[in-house]
């Protein structure tokens, strides 16, 4: 599965909220036309939610559902430091059933872990930017700023998803 991004400088338009049902949780985006400007998880699906269709939830659903065999082209709006986003570029060149730890990562930046996990932590597109492929040397990690909890039991569930999907594909 291969997220490309185009990303924009700017984001014109009304706001719509979106929400995508995967993983027994709700990704939420946020746009603006077609710029996604947000994309968040919620722990709970967003089946009673009075979302409008999108085209670009059917595209994201069909991303989430086969990994290893569907690409997904988004226009993200430009956001983070120059530093959060040489992070984001490196999460989506790790491949899906596939994780690095947050040193590992630091090491090809020639950074440190702690910023690794600062810049996971304040991704604006965590339910796209695959920062669920990071993970502590001694175990998960956490997931959304979360150390336990809700988000990162929805990373764990992601995590054996894309593995299982990747042993299929293999």
């Amino acid at each position: 599965m291969t997220l490309f991004i185009d990303w924009q400088t700017l984001a014109h338009g009304p706001k719509t909220t979106i929400a995508v049902p995967v993983f027994d949780a709700g990704l939420h985006l946020v746009l603006r036309n077609d710029v996604i400007t947000d994309a968040s998880w919620c722990v709970s699906p967003p089946a009673a939610m009075n979302c409008p269709i999108h085209g670009i939830a059917d595209q994201v659903a069909h991303y989430f559902a086969a990994p290893d065999r569907v690409d997904l082209h988004l226009k993200l709006l430009r956001q983070g430091s120059d530093y959060a986003r040489s992070v984001w570029q490196q999460l989506l060149l790790i491949p899906a059933g596939t994780t690095l730890t947050y040193a590992e990562l630091a090491t090809k930046l020639g950074s440190g872990p702690r910023a690794v996990a600062r810049a996971c932590r304040d991704n604006p597109y965590a339910g796209l930017i695959p920062c669920h492929r990071v993970v502590a040397k001694t175990g998960v990690g956490g997931f959304m700023g979360q150390r336990s909890g809700p988000f990162v039991a929805l990373k764990q569930r992601i995590l054996v998803f894309e593995s299982t999907q990747h042993s299929i594909a293999s």
